[in-house]
C-alpha cells in the first residue's frame, strides 16, 4: 500500500494495486499532482499491469455498476485524424443485429471532424439511462451505448491538466478500456503497433477475449488501404497480418469512406448497415468480423466477413436500427 506521502521517485514500475490506489488518490488531488503523475508515466512508459489497474480504477467509479455475462465491446482509441465513417459504432449495430450482446462505449469526437457518439446523436439515441434501462436494452434489443461523460465523470477532473501538457498521456489509450460494464470480449482499435501490442497484453492480463487491430497506415481500425495486424487474445497473443483489400469486390478508394463533413459521414453510415452503399457494406464487415471470431460464430477472417456481408446484404440490419433508436 502506498503512504501519504507518495513520492514518484520511489517507484520505477506499480503493481496493478498500486496504480489503482495511485489513480483514485489522484483524482482528487490539485493539478500539480495530477501534473506529476501524468508526467512520471509518460517518462517511464506504461505497463499492461499499470494500465490495467488504472482502468479497473475508473470502472469502480463508474455511475452504474452492471454485472451483465459475455458482453462485447468494439472501440478504437481515436486520434488517428483519419475522418472515417464511424465504422466501430455501425460495426457494432450490425453485431446486435446478427445476434452478439453489445455494450459499445464511446465518446463525442475531439480529434476528428465527428466521433461515435455523434452518429448516435444524428439518429437520434438516448443517451440518459437508468441500470434498468440499460439492461433492458441489453435483453431486449441484443444493444446499448455508453457514453463515457455521461457515466463516468472522473475523466474531466484530468481535463485541464491533459491540456497542459502538451504530450499524449495514459489517458489517451485509457477510454476504449473504462466501459463501465466491463465487456469481456473487446475488439479494439490502436492508431500504432506499441498501443496495439499493450491492449493486447492488457487484455491477456484481465483475462478477457479479444482482437487489437492496427492499420500500418495508422488507421485504428482495420484498414481497406493497407495492410492491417491482428492480435488474437484467448488465454495467449497470437498475432498475424491480412491483406483487407483482398475480401472486397471492388477496390474502396478515400473518398469512398471518408469525409470531414459529419452529415455526409453519417448518411455514409447508415447507407452501409443497410447495403445501400456496397463499399462502405465492406468496410464495416471487415471490422465487424473480429468480433463473430472472439464469440465463436466464425473460425477465421474470411468466413466471418462473408457471415456480416450476406447479413448486410439480406437487408436484415433496417429493423435492428429502427429498434436501437426507438
Amino acid at each position: 500500500m502506498m503512504n501519504d506521502d507518495f513520492n514518484f521517485e520511489n517507484y520505477k514500475n506499480l503493481t496493478f494495486d498500486e496504480a489503482r490506489e495511485l489513480l483514485i488518490r489522484a483524482l482528487n488531488m490539485p493539478d500539480e499532482f495530477k501534473a506529476q503523475f501524468l508526467t512520471f508515466m509518460h517518462n517511464k512508459g506504461e505497463t499492461p499491469e499499470e494500465i490495467s489497474g488504472f482502468a479497473d480504477a475508473l470502472r469502480s467509479m463508474a455511475r452504474i455498476n452492471i454485472k451483465y455475462s459475455n458482453l462485447t465491446d468494439i472501440v478504437g482509441t481515436g486520434g488517428d485524424k483519419k475522418n472515417t465513417v464511424n465504422v466501430s459504432t455501425a460495426a457494432s449495430i450490425v453485431l446486435a443485429s446478427i445476434g452478439i450482446k453489445i455494450a459499445k462505449h464511446g465518446n463525442f469526437g475531439a480529434t476528428g471532424s465527428h466521433g461515435s457518439a455523434d452518429l448516435m446523436k444524428y439518429l437520434g439515441y438516448k443517451f440518459k439511462m437508468d441500470e434498468g434501462e440499460i439492461i433492458n436494452n441489453l435483453n431486449a434489443k441484443n444493444y446499448v451505448y455508453i457514453l463515457a461523460p455521461e457515466y463516468n465523470e472522473n475523466f474531466a477532473k484530468f481535463a485541464s491538466v491533459r491540456k497542459s501538457l502538451g504530450f499524449r498521456t495514459v489517458f489517451n489509450i485509457l477510454g476504449p478500456l473504462t466501459n463501465p460494464l466491463n465487456p469481456h470480449n473487446l475488439v479494439l482499435g490502436a492508431y500504432d503497433e506499441k498501443i496495439a501490442d499493450m491492449y493486447a497484453n492488457v487484455i491477456l492480463h484481465d483475462h478477457k477475449k479479444g482482437v487489437v487491430v492496427f492499420g500500418m497506415d495508422g488507421m485504428d481500425e482495420i484498414s481497406p488501404f493497407d495492410d492491417s495486424i491482428l492480435y488474437i487474445i484467448d488465454g495467449y497473443i497470437k498475432s498475424y497480418k491480412i491483406r483487407p483489400r483482398n475480401f472486397f469486390d471492388m477496390e474502396i478508394a478515400y473518398d469512398d469512406i471518408i469525409s470531414v463533413d459529419p452529415e455526409k459521414s453519417f448518411r455514409m453510415a447508415v447507407d452501409g448497415m443497410l447495403g445501400k452503399n456496397k463499399k462502405v457494406s465492406e468496410f464495416i464487415a471487415i471490422n465487424a468480423a473480429p468480433a463473430l471470431i472472439i464469440n465463436n460464430y466464425a473460425g477465421t477472417m474470411d468466413e466471418a466477413y462473408s457471415i456480416v456481408l450476406d447479413h448486410i446484404s439480406s437487408g436484415s440490419v433496417k429493423n435492428k436500427i429502427k429498434e436501437v433508436f426507438n
